[in-house]
C-alpha cells in the first residue's frame, strides 16, 4: 500500500504541475511566486497527512489516526481555498442581475 501512495503522489504532483503552470499568470511574478509556494506547502501538508494517518491507522492507534485527519485535513482544505482563489477558480464579485421583467 505504500508503494502505491507513492506513486499517486508522484503521479498528482505531475499532474497539478501541467494544471497549474498555464493558470499562474507571468505578468505578476509576485502572484505566480505566491501560487507555487503556496502549491509545494498545500502539497506538503497534504501527503504529510496522508502518510502520518496511514501510519498510525496500520497499528492501531485511534486517537492519533482521528486527531490527524481533522488537523491535516483542515489545513489542506484551508490551504486549497486559498489556492484556489489565486488561481481565479474561486472568484467573488457582483453577480449580474437577471431582469425579471420579461414583456
Amino acid at each position: 500500500m505504500g508503494t502505491l501512495l507513492i506513486f499517486v503522489a508522484g503521479v498528482l504532483f505531475l499532474a497539478a504541475i501541467l494544471f497549474i503552470k498555464p493558470r499562474a499568470k507571468m505578468e505578476q511574478m509576485w502572484r505566480t511566486v505566491i501560487n507555487w509556494v503556496l502549491f509545494v506547502i498545500w502539497y506538503a501538508v497534504t501527503w504529510t497527512g496522508i502518510s502520518f494517518i496511514y501510519i498510525n491507522a496500520s497499528v492501531g492507534h485511534v486517537k492519533a489516526t482521528s486527531t490527524a485527519i481533522f488537523l491535516f485535513g483542515g489545513l489542506a482544505i484551508i490551504l486549497a481555498v486559498v489556492l484556489a482563489r489565486l488561481l481565479g477558480f474561486i472568484t467573488i464579485g457582483k453577480t449580474k442581475k437577471t431582469n425579471t421583467e420579461q414583456a
